[in-house]
């Protein structure tokens, strides 16, 4: 073991974690982070023989170096350490933040603690900075910030309150009691039905009532109780993913928890897959007719769009290949698949293609991902892809890992159980064996001797001697 810990450390040398912006650090940094109940502490959890994680290095350098930057200058990326930790070396503090995969990424600070579950790119990790380390509840004072917003927000949710908004409004309590545990996940913004009603939200009759919104892209979606179940967090967690988002491992499960039919447009992002500007154009002409469709689709599907087609194999547990429209049923955990294929090999019928899907979803969505056979099956497929993406990113770390232990198990095995006896050849100690078989057949002759004459007694003796004497 000692051996292997030393190969990790050269190979982390070797392959050079130029640290620059991004702080290393030990298992000090829980001690670090109690005493400084103020500082917000961005932490990344890696592994050395990770793939993902030496893919996401550079982006989380990049993200380092500009909160750096911007520390100065914008409030939400004031008093935020970037750092990152060794959890397979300082393994104490890996598990004292229950890290069980990598890359993990944790927001801290104080008792406060968040998981980051998005994608690993630079602008939705720092998106996440701003919603975690800034206030929960931004108050917006004009026309002019509200159009800054709506430009900066794929999805942001707004409380408009009246002009003489009461103390005892229950739906502005309810509001501001349940943003905190949506903090990491949207934006929550209030402002005054008099600053914005030069906007769309004119349309919006309040009856001298407060009202939430969800403004996205192509509109507003106000909360009407009776549609989502009398529930403020029902309305949020429908509404906080965007019309057309990028999905992966990390936000999911968001999707899944509005409880709708999911369309996923899968595509392989190697360069010899598909072309860049096909990829790019079958992603803006399903966005297209989404804009146009949204009255119809919005209740019963969510769409998205993902160029990590293993997080669908994964939900198959089989390979599948792009480009396709990949479909899961959130509530019954069925799925279905339709490739995105053209009939004279040169375009595809992007809107011909989503009328069928969307007329034929339930005939599409066949496959039960929830089986028996398929449970039992899914930690082999899941092992299997970890392993082959070790060894193809980090050969020979791999086999440190994996490679040396099995080899010295296995040599442990074969002396035990498979290596011949060498005393079982040795004829010393066989005709040691003969001469105590010897030994013990002659003490048994003379035992049965023994046992053939009668026992002779002091005074039988006396009467032979006795006997010879009066003869």
């Amino acid at each position: 073991m000692l051996f292997i810990f030393y190969a990790i450390l050269i190979v982390q040398c070797a392959s050079g974690i130029n640290a620059k912006w991004a702080v290393d650090v030990d298992s000090s940094i829980v001690d670090e982070i109690q005493s400084n109940p103020s500082t917000g502490y961005l932490i990344k959890f890696h592994a050395p023989w990770c793939g993902h994680c030496r893919h996401f290095e550079p982006v989380y350098e990049e993200i380092a170096k500009e909160v750096n930057e911007l520390s100065a200058t914008v409030d939400e990326f004031k008093n935020i350490r970037i750092v990152r930790i060794d959890a397979t070396i300082y393994s104490d503090a890996a598990n004292h933040y229950d890290i069980r995969g990598f890359p993990t990424v944790k927001f801290i600070r104080g008792s406060q603690i968040i998981s980051y579950e998005n994608e690993r790119t630079k602008s939705a990790v720092l998106k996440f900075l701003k919603r975690v380390n800034g206030p929960s509840l931004r108050w917006i004072s004009s026309v002019d910030k509200f159009n800054e917003i709506r430009n900066e927000h794929d999805v942001f949710f707004l409380l408009v309150t009246t002009t003489m908004v009461s103390e005892d409004d229950q739906l502005v309590k309810e509001y501001n009691n349940i943003i905190n545990r949506y903090l990491s996940q949207a934006y929550f913004y209030a402002t005054n039905e008099s600053i914005v009603q030069e906007t769309f939200f004119s349309n919006y009759k309040s009856d001298d009532e407060s009202q939430i919104f969800a403004v996205k892209n192509e509109g507003v979606y106000l909360y009407k109780p009776d549609d989502y179940n009398n529930s403020i967090e029902d309305f949020i967690v429908k509404e906080k993913v965007a019309t057309f988002p990028q999905v992966a491992a990390g936000n999911m499960y968001d999707l899944v928890l509005t409880k709708k039919i999911i369309v996923i447009y899968g595509f392989d992002e190697s360069p010899e897959a598909t072309s860049s500007n096909q990829k790019n154009e079958l992603k803006s002409r399903i966005h297209n007719y989404l804009i146009n469709h949204i009255p119809v689709i919005h209740q019963t599907f969510q769409f998205a769009w993902s160029n990590d087609l293993d997080l669908l194999s994964n939900i198959a547990v089989w390979a599948v290949e792009g480009p396709l429209l990949f479909l899961y049923d959130s509530v019954q955990r069925k799925y279905g698949m339709h490739p995105l294929s053209s009939t004279d090999g040169k375009t595809i019928d992007v809107e011909s293609i989503l009328d069928y899907v969307l007329l034929n979803h339930t005939q599409i969505i066949s496959q039960t991902g929830n089986t028996l056979a398929k449970r039992l099956f899914r930690p082999f497929w899941e092992l299997s892809r970890t392993l082959m993406a070790m060894f193809t990113e980090s050969p020979f770390l791999s086999m440190l890992i994996i490679g040396l232990p099995a080899s010295v198990l296995s040599i442990v095995c074969y002396c035990l159980c498979c290596l011949p006896n060498e005393t079982m050849n040795d004829p010393d100690y066989s005709y040691e064996i003969i001469t105590d078989d010897q030994n013990i057949g002659q003490n048994e002759e003379e035992d049965d001797d023994d046992a053939s004459s009668p026992p002779v007694t002091p005074d039988d003796n006396q009467k032979a001697v006795t006997d010879k004497k009066d003869d």
